[in-house]
């Protein structure tokens, strides 16, 4: 598993309620890595964040610890539909 996506984890299963439900999955491209995350529909809220500062932070915090690699790295939080279609 690499660091980065060993942050987001640890930093997501801080700031949720269930933690048992958290995913981390990495997409890796050629110039881009996505880090997607699930999580349990009740625990989105608290991932983004007030007016999404806790999702952007994360996002800083990223960009700070890859800052050595020659790839890009982009966290995804689904859209409400998908995380409703995912609940059922």
């Amino acid at each position: 598993m690499n660091r980065q996506k060993e942050f987001v984890e640890y930093v997501i299963k801080l700031l949720v309620t269930r933690s048992d439900s958290v995913k981390v999955n990495v997409r890796e491209g050629e110039k881009t890595n996505v880090i997607e995350i699930r999580a349990h529909i009740d625990d989105y809220g608290k991932i983004i964040g007030p007016s999404g500062r806790f999702i952007n932070a994360i996002r800083v915090l990223l960009s700070v610890i890859s800052r050595e690699d020659k790839k890009r790295w982009v966290v995804e939080v689904p859209n409400k539909e998908s995380r409703e279609k995912d609940s059922e």
